[in-house]
Formats: structure tokens, C-alpha cells, sequence
């Protein structure tokens, strides 16, 4: 009797556990909702709103907003597609339309082009990874020690197999942690200064 009521008493004890170990693997692994709006949704939506004026500035605050809304750990990049246009079926409910312009994102330094521009999200993205590289492994930036427009040296990023060839776009390294643009040093200054 008594080797009985111990094996009900184990045996209550370890469904007991399975079913406390269950609870936890789902409070701790559950799924993340899906933020991004699949193929069919995206049509759906498409057709749903129409075509709307914005400028890019326009786009910029909802880009942001949309990214403040995101779970930990997503970054506003899942918006932008392989050719680094954005996809405003994510976007839809903030801007209240589909712009009628496409415009693109750098996926490295979040900086929004227009369609005239692309090749400039591109291009940046690949010089970013590069200098990125080159600063991780040599400890210093790839530009002329004492240039003024703080130019990213292609010659030092294609030299050490960093870059294949040199893009079109002239990139400079800024003050914020290595970033780079695609804005002139003297430009810069009188742009934030008539803001």
C-alpha cells in the first residue's frame, strides 16, 4: 500500500513538472507576432488606399514611427526591400496612402533617398560595411590623415580587398560613431545652420 500511494505521489509529481516546464518553454520561447505584412496582406492594402503626395521628410516621420512601434530586436530595416526601395505596405496606416514616388533607404545608415537618388542607398550600404571592416580591423578610419572633408579613402578600401572598385559617389566619415554620408563637409554646415 505503501510503495503504492508513493508511485501515485511520484507520478503526480512529475506530470506536475512536465506541465510547469510546458508553461515556462511557452512564456519564455513563445513566437514573436509577425510585424511584417505578408504578399497577399500587401495587395490587399495596395488596393485599399490610394496614391498619395509626400515628401520625404513625410516619409522620415512615419519611417521612425513605425520603427518606435516595433518589438525589441526588430530594426526598421525589415522594411526595406533587396533593392532598397521601401516598402510602404508597411507603412500605409501612418502615411494614410501609397506615395506616388518610390523612395529608398540605406539599410547601414537609415538615410532616405529619392528614386532619382537610389544608386546613393546602394552605394552607401557597400561603403559603410567596408569602412566598418577596415575600422574593426585596423583601428583607424580609411581617409588622408589630414583632409578636412574627412574623404573615405577607396584607394586604402579597394588596396586591402575591402571594396571591389570605387563607387560613383563621393562619401565623407562623420563625427557619429563612423558613419558615413554622402553630404560635402561645407554643405552640411550651411544646411544645419539655416534649419
Amino acid at each position: 500500500m505503501e510503495t503504492l500511494s508513493t508511485n501515485i505521489f511520484w507520478g503526480i509529481t512529475i506530470v506536475l513538472a512536465a506541465i510547469a516546464g510546458l508553461v515556462l518553454f511557452l512564456k519564455y520561447y513563445k513566437r514573436q507576432p509577425d510585424t511584417k505584412v505578408t504578399a497577399p496582406k500587401a495587395n490587399e492594402l495596395l488596393t485599399e488606399f490610394s496614391t498619395i503626395d509626400v515628401t520625404a521628410e513625410q516619409v522620415r516621420k512615419a519611417v521612425r514611427q513605425y520603427s518606435d512601434n516595433l518589438p525589441k530586436g526588430v530594426y526598421r530595416t525589415i522594411i526595406v526591400k533587396d533593392d532598397n526601395s521601401i516598402d510602404f505596405s508597411q507603412l500605409v496606416h501612418i502615411l494614410g496612402g501609397i506615395p506616388e514616388k518610390k523612395y529608398y533607404m540605406s539599410k547601414e545608415t537609415y538615410d532616405l533617398f529619392e528614386e532619382h537618388e537610389s544608386k546613393i542607398a546602394i552605394e552607401m550600404d557597400l561603403v559603410q560595411k567596408a569602412v566598418d571592416l577596415y575600422v574593426k580591423e585596423r583601428k583607424e578610419f580609411p581617409m588622408l590623415r589630414f583632409d578636412p572633408d574627412r574623404r573615405v579613402n577607396y584607394y586604402q578600401l579597394i588596396q586591402e580587398h575591402y571594396l571591389k572598385t570605387a563607387p560613383e559617389t563621393q562619401f565623407y566619415i562623420t563625427n557619429l560613431d563612423g558613419l558615413i554620408t554622402h553630404i560635402k563637409p561645407e554643405k552640411r554646415k550651411k544646411e544645419s545652420s539655416s534649419q
